[in-house]
């Protein structure tokens, strides 16, 4: 299987206190990768580091190449550009701006000018309903007065429209019921079939149970 990540020794300190040691770890391919292990392991630190979080010093003997590329030498937005993104559990909430001007800004980045808005937006409507919310979600502000459910379908709603090469899910089960982890898992299963790679941060083993997993690592 062709590597699409590729973790090597990584090793993390954050004012002085390592929080991540000699981490190895491997995302093939159309590959969901769930990554288990208790609080304060160091999960939602990787993903952090993965998406460019500039607060983490990083050993020099550690190697994180994506699509072949020297990650840890990228932004976030040429991160972005070549496929990444990241859930995280707490979305966050931007007063002010709504959730069509969110999702056209990233799809933009990572995948071109929109030449037709109507269309956009249309789309955007139609990956509303499908994900459990409705057309007027696409107006509202960024998860402003959103419920805990609503804000978890509306990362899943930004999967399907940006169609990432690899999407990091931070814990995207907790806060939702049983529908809406069904409905994870369904979205994951059909985008690793049309190319979308997964390294699945989470502590719900029933709902592993749903999905394609190739591998479960544990960090410790």
């Amino acid at each position: 299987m062709e590597e699409l990540l590729q973790i090597v020794n990584l090793s993390v300190e954050v004012e002085g206190k390592r929080v991540i040691a000699d981490f190895n770890l491997r995302v093939g391919k159309n590959e969901v990768v769930a990554l288990m292990g208790k609080n304060g392991s160091g999960k939602t630190t990787l993903a952090q580091v993965l998406m460019g979080d500039r607060r983490y010093q990083i050993s020099e003997h550690s190697k994180v190449l994506y699509r072949g590329k020297d990650l840890l030498k990228l932004d976030i937005t040429e991160r972005a550009r070549l496929g990444m993104l990241v859930a995280w559990q707490n979305p966050v909430t931007i007063p002010g701006v709504s959730v069509f001007s969110v999702c056209k800004t990233s799809y933009e980045i990572g995948r071109g000018k929109i030449e037709k808005l109507t269309e956009f937006k249309k789309e955007l409507e139609s990956l509303a309903i499908r994900v459990g919310l409705t057309k007027k979600h696409v107006g509202r502000n960024m998860n402003e007065g959103f419920s805990g459910g609503e804000k978890k379908r509306l990362e899943l709603l930004q999967l399907l429209l940006l169609q990432p090469s690899l999407a990091i899910l931070d814990e995207v089960d907790s806060g939702i019921d049983a529908k809406g982890v069904e409905m994870v898992a369904e979205v994951i299963n059909e985008m690793k079939k049309t190319g979308t790679s997964f390294l699945l941060i989470t502590h719900n083993k029933k709902m592993l149970e749903e999905i394609e997993v190739d591998e479960i690592v544990e960090m410790k």
